[in-house]
């Protein structure tokens, strides 16, 4: 989706993991947003960071899990 373009970037800082917690924007679509909807990424699972609100993700994971996109369609059970 990305690969060798210039992308815009979010950055909301680093988690207590040292990880560094961004979006991705390419020509104002959220890539990290469409990453979820096609089950290619989960939601951050720790305390939302501070300004980013997580309503578009949840929804959009909740979608792709129900329709057993992507990594949801390895589920057992």
């Amino acid at each position: 989706m990305i690969l060798s373009k210039t992308v815009d970037i979010k950055s909301y800082g680093i988690d207590r993991f040292n990880r560094v917690l961004e979006e991705i924007y390419l020509i104002g679509k959220n890539i990290n947003l469409e990453m979820v909807k096609v089950g290619l990424a989960e939601i951050y699972q720790e305390e939302p960071v501070r300004g980013l609100d997580l309503t578009a993700y949840r929804e959009a994971e909740a979608k792709a899990q129900e329709a057993r996109t992507g990594m949801w369609s390895l589920r057992c059970g």
